[in-house]
């Protein structure tokens, strides 16, 4: 019988080489779960970057309880560049992938930011276009929800099956005020999202609580989430324990969850959690 193969370590490589894998490496970059957390997390100490939110989360995961200091906060609002940035690197898929361009980019993203478990199906070719030409660092600079707007907006509406439209930054950031925003110290709040969709409340609510969850019946929107959570909100897509935030945190859900008849959607689609409470933390002793 032949051994399973064993998954490289990004954690690992790091320690010992004291670098990221680079193009002429073997295995390739893209070979690592959670390769491109890396570069977000560096990334935002980019000069023009609003808030240095993973610096922020792992000192509050090292003194293993609330700092004594504000959530750093972040204004959402979508830049036409980077906008035109994604629909750039989902369009050269588009030539190669029709159809599944978009879901494999999410999905390529997601591996890359430790989201997603299951490697993305893309040949080296593909992988080596995106490493080469995805920057994170232009939608750490500006914060919004990209591949939302690309899912709902695009013109040709063969990703959207179930009819997603994302509430526009604004609102939510309306709507986030008006609920907590007379909260003396919110950060324990527990938000929770029934309709997460990509994630946009729970974005706008990472600026006031550290206890963010939600759940919704299409899986790719909830890829999204986790995937904007790991560029924005690190605590949405990888949360904080119960001793840290002083309560008992919402428990691991099965894969689906119960959703009442009346309110169930067609074809006996399932309900997904946006969080994986059981993954662990990434990058910890």
């Amino acid at each position: 019988m032949t051994p399973a193969a064993i998954e490289p370590d990004i954690n690992l490589y790091v320690a010992v080489h004291g670098r990221l894998p680079t193009i002429d490496d073997s295995p390739k970059p893209w070979e690592y779960r959670g390769w491109l957390l890396y570069y977000v997390q560096l990334g935002e100490h980019h000069p023009e970057v609003q808030a240095k939110r993973w610096d922020y989360y792992e000192r509050t995961i090292a003194a293993g309880a609330l700092l004594d200091e504000p959530i750093p906060q972040i204004h959402f609002e979508a830049n036409a560049a980077a906008a035109r940035s994604v629909e750039k690197w989902i369009e050269h898929l588009n030539y190669k992938l029709g159809w599944s361009a978009f879901s494999a980019f999410v999905d390529w993203l997601g591996f890359g930011l430790a989201t997603a478990r299951e490697k993305p199906r893309l040949d080296a070719e593909m992988n080596e276009w995106l490493y080469r030409n995805v920057n994170v660092g232009t939608l750490l600079i500006h914060p919004a929800d990209y591949l939302g707007e690309f899912l709902a907006s695009t013109k040709v509406n063969k990703y959207n099956s179930t009819g997603f439209y994302p509430t526009p930054h604004n609102v939510c950031e309306m709507m986030t005020r008006m609920i907590i925003n007379d909260v003396e110290d919110s950060r324990r709040a527990k938000v929770c999202d029934p309709c997460v969709g990509s994630g946009r409340m729970l974005l706008h609510a990472s600026n006031r609580s550290l206890c963010l969850y939600g759940m919704d019946v299409d899986p790719l929107v909830c890829a999204i989430a986790r995937i904007n959570g790991a560029m924005y909100a690190p605590w949405m897509a990888f949360p904080l324990s119960a001793e840290i935030l002083g309560q008992a945190v919402p428990a691991p859900a099965p894969a689906e969850l119960p959703v009442p008849p009346e309110h169930r959607p067609p074809q006996g689609a399932a309900s997904f959690r946006v969080d994986d409470r059981g993954q662990g933390l990434l990058f910890n002793d």
